[in-house]
């Protein structure tokens, strides 16, 4: 074989192997060959025959199917996460160069983080980055006592989490964003109807609960020395904070909230603080691999949560 030949036929292979790493790495993202071509602009099978031409040229089975599933096999694995680095460098320097960033930002967030915290900021953010697409999705979190948090997300299609724990995601990247400290507050009306002047005074009148922390109202009155001979039960239960904040605007009961959730209605005076601060030991925490926070994206999202 001539050199030039060589030549050619080496060329080609690295075409193939080049053409193939975006297939690949959607493929075995997403688990469908249908749902990659959608994302990279293609046809199903113009992703299948890429993926079908590497496996040729390799000599092994990168996916296998399953009824119209496809599986990525170990060999599949390896490669995606090769392809993946490779293009997250290739994303990287291609905005090093331009000097503007692009692309997407997938973030996951708590649904209270996310409306009343995140959400009226992020426009600040997107305004810095105008070329960036954000998309923002809602996550679950463990409100136990435990001390190791659950990973209940898929990191691979999330590029950060904003969540709340105790610092145990492992094996990923936790930076801390708030130590949760909780505030009793009530609206004015609430506090005048119900002769709100002591926080024990809280105990004679509705109060809020949440259903994933039952037992909060008792822990604040144990943790702030609060005397409470006898008094109401909580009448009204939400599972989310943000549905607590609107029943404790409206008046429906006094609640046990986050402060930083609802620092704009403590200075606008349309939620008044009833009690003593309660640092629960819980924090709300950016959360991800290692592999995401690089991302220029990322690095610039996570570059603006350290100043708002």
């Amino acid at each position: 074989m001539s050199k030039t030949h060589a030549k050619s036929a080496s060329g080609r292979k690295r075409s193939l192997i080049l053409a193939a790493l975006p297939a690949i790495e959607a493929a075995a993202r997403l688990s469908s060959f249908t749902r990659a071509a959608q994302e990279l602009g293609l046809t199903q099978g113009a992703v299948s025959r890429r993926i079908q031409s590497l496996q040729s040229h390799l000599g092994v089975a990168l996916f296998t199917r399953q009824g119209r599933a496809v599986k990525i096999t170990t060999d599949g694995l390896r490669l995606a996460e090769s392809a993946t680095a490779i293009l997250r460098q290739i994303e990287s320097t291609r905005l090093e160069l331009s000097g503007d960033l692009t692309g997407s930002l997938r973030i996951g967030v708590l649904p209270s983080l996310g409306g009343l915290w995140l959400a009226p900021r992020l426009q600040a953010f997107t305004r810095l980055h105008p070329g960036l697409s954000v998309s923002v999705s809602t996550v679950d979190a463990d409100f136990s006592a435990a001390h190791k948090d659950p990973v209940n997300w898929d990191p691979s299609l999330l590029d950060i989490v904003l969540t709340w724990g105790h610092g145990g995601w492992t094996p990923l990247t936790a930076i801390s964003l708030f130590r949760e400290e909780m505030i009793a507050v009530c609206s004015p009306d609430f506090k005048a109807r119900h002769g709100i002047e002591t926080t024990a005074d809280l105990w004679t009148a509705p109060r809020l609960a949440h259903t994933t922390r039952p037992n909060a109202w008792d822990a604040f009155a144990e943790a702030r020395s609060v005397s409470v001979t006898s008094g109401l039960q909580p009448q009204l239960a939400f599972d989310h904070f943000y549905m607590i904040c609107e029943g404790a605007l409206a008046g429906s009961g006094a609640a046990l909230l986050p402060a930083f959730l609802i620092a704009d209605d403590l200075a606008k005076g349309t939620l008044i603080q009833t009690g003593p601060t309660w640092p629960t030991g819980a924090q709300y925490a950016v959360v991800g691999t290692s592999t995401a926070f690089a991302r220029p994206a990322a690095k610039a999202f996570l570059d603006w949560l350290a100043v708002v």
